[in-house]
């Protein structure tokens, strides 16, 4: 009896490691920015109209509008997941911190740009190169098949030149908000 329970005690700590389930939502990850050298805040010039929202919440009512021409200051940004995608690793993967047994489920929180990602796995957020950004199969060099992709509202909290804050939702059309250049 003790030599059973001993061998099943072996097992499971030899055992693959499992994910533990999905992250609660929505998921907040602040300071994130969903694209390779976004994280460029500072001076942003509009070259579309943008409404700026009272906090992250479109609920929240218009703090503002910013015309094309305006400049305003980009403070901070924060993006939430509000369902996460879904990855199954075919064969063992090595990420970042993390390895990843064959079989495991992998829940994307949220896309950084040229092919990065945040992704829940036992419990916490991990990054890694996924290639996440459409639903296929998985072939030798990136072993996991992406099921789904998440569906995430990226925030940049500003400030206008009147000394107004709001928060931009999925803001786009600025020049200044690229670090690569764009």
């Amino acid at each position: 009896m003790l030599a059973a329970f001993l061998s099943i005690l072996f097992a499971l700590a030899w055992a693959p490691a499992q994910n533990t389930g999905a992250p609660k939502l929505p998921f907040t990850d602040p300071g994130a920015c969903p694209f390779e050298c976004c994280n460029n805040y500072g001076k942003w010039t509009a070259r579309l109209t943008q409404r700026a929202y009272k906090s992250s919440s479109k609920e929240s009512g218009l703090a503002f509008t910013v015309r094309p021409g305006e400049t305003v200051y980009a403070l901070t940004g924060l993006i939430i997941t509000r369902k996460a995608g879904v990855v199954i690793v075919r064969k063992q993967a090595r990420f970042y911190d993390v390895t990843v047994p064959a079989g495991t489920k992998l829940y994307v929180l949220h896309l950084s740009g040229e092919g990065g990602a945040l992704f829940w796995y036992t419990g916490a957020a991990h990054r890694g190169e996924l290639y996440a950004t459409s639903v296929h199969k998985g072939n030798e060099a990136y072993p996991w098949d992406v099921l789904s992709l998440p569906r995430t509202e990226w925030w940049v909290r500003v400030r206008n030149r009147h000394g107004y804050a709001g928060w931009l939702l999925n803001p786009r059309g600025f020049r200044g908000m690229d670090a690569c250049g764009g």
